[in-house]
């Protein structure tokens, strides 16, 4: 009788037992993966081809280095034609027209030595007005610092490509065409004050 009753009290027991116990919380539900399309942000940049050339480097590098060249120059009033002649990067020599008169510069052991025509023969005398100013655009690649940091690409225009940039000093918007086929310098313009066009010799 006392084990029946012993035997009683324990499965008793282990049914209470069992009831206190909590039930394990059900498996987590896991979300299918996403059948949106990741969209991703690009941007475009139009850079300068250069396949063909044309880049703005190699036309400044040409202006500094050419052996000679044609050109036509419009700055404040005055309009110059004439030419240089280049041996080495420092021995030029530039021909310039204004109006009825033509003139020679060329530089030497005692610098840029100022010639006149006079009839079919040349003499010495003093520069022109504006005739450093204009040997000085033609045989300097002038390339200051810009405002872009860099000569903008503007686009490619018949048979150069067009940049354009700022100078950082003095304000003024500078546009230079650079040929593509071999890279001269075509055409320079400051602002309203300076026009330059430039022809390769054959």
């Amino acid at each position: 009788m006392r084990y029946e009753r012993f035997c009683i009290n324990t499965i008793f027991l282990i049914a209470f037992a069992c009831s206190r116990e909590t039930a394990a919380p059900p498996p987590a539900k896991t979300q299918p993966p996403s059948t949106k399309p990741v969209v991703t942000s690009t941007t475009s940049i139009v850079e300068a081809p250069t396949a063909k050339g044309g880049s703005y480097a190699e036309g400044m590098l040409w202006l500094q280095s050419a052996p000679g060249f044609a050109f036509v120059i419009d700055e404040n009033g005055v309009h110059a034609e004439g030419d240089l002649t280049r041996r080495t990067v420092g021995a030029e020599s530039v021909r310039i027209r204004v109006k009825d008169d033509e003139w020679r510069a060329t530089a030497g052991p005692r610098g840029v030595v100022w010639e006149q025509r006079n009839g079919k023969a040349w003499k010495a005398a003093p520069a022109p007005e504006y005739g450093n100013r204009i040997y000085q655009r033609v045989t300097l690649a002038f390339d200051p610092q810009k405002k872009e940091g860099s000569a903008q690409f503007v686009g490619l225009e018949e048979t150069a490509n067009h940049y354009r940039f700022t100078n950082a000093n003095s304000g003024e918007v500078h546009d230079v065409w650079v040929n593509i086929a071999d890279n001269h310098v075509e055409r320079m313009k400051i602002g309203d004050t300076f026009e330059m066009t430039l022809k390769t010799k054959p």
